[in-house]
């Protein structure tokens, strides 16, 4: 049986356990052996990225402080554009090991960064109003993506897996090239 991922989160979770079924056990038959062996190192691969993501916050914190939270994002973004790459070719679960660290930076910064970056642009009395605007732009692209990832699953990523990794790699390349362009000034907006 060979099934389409359900759509219900973002790139990464909807289909990474696909991914690695073909990459390290060559089964797309998610009922197969081998695809409930990858859902099981999926697990494992979540928690360690997690893990990283849990010390690359608070590591980031004094780098922030010295450099800024912009090149601290774009380096983050590039280290997980590149994971992201990465993941789509892993043969061996070793090789799992670099493509999770650069997720779990990638993941912490994510999680802060822009966040830290926004503060800084905003006049800190209308804080509440453009955090809520902001957060509708991480909500939207997520609708977004699960509107238009079926149009294109088949047809511009052959049905595998492996290659919604791949655009989702190139994706977060794209994210550290803007957010290098970025300019930070402070209290700017209205």
């Amino acid at each position: 049986m060979n099934l389409c991922p359900n759509n219900a989160q973002g790139p990464y979770w909807q289909y990474i356990a696909f991914a690695l079924g073909r990459s390290l056990f060559g089964t797309a038959d998610a009922s197969s052996a081998a695809f409930r062996q990858a859902v099981l190192v999926t697990g494992q691969a979540g928690a360690l990225y997690n893990f990283v993501a849990f010390i690359a916050a608070f590591a980031m914190m004094p780098i922030v402080r010295r450099v800024g939270a912009r090149p601290v994002h774009a380096g983050a973004m590039l280290l997980v554009g590149a994971a992201m790459l990465w993941l789509s070719l892993v043969t061996s679960r070793i090789g799992l090991v670099p493509a999770m660290i650069g997720v779990g930076v990638g993941w912490a910064s994510l999680m802060g960064n822009p966040y830290v970056m926004l503060a800084r642009a905003i006049p800190p009395a209308r804080t509440g109003v453009y955090m809520g605007i902001f957060n509708m732009f991480i909500v939207i692209p997520m609708m977004i993506e699960t509107l238009v990832m079926p149009l294109i699953y088949r047809p511009l990523l052959g049905g595998d897996p492996r290659n919604v990794l791949l655009l989702s790699g190139a994706m977060m390349l794209v994210a550290a090239a803007a957010t290098l362009r970025m300019t930070e000034e402070r209290g700017v907006a209205a």
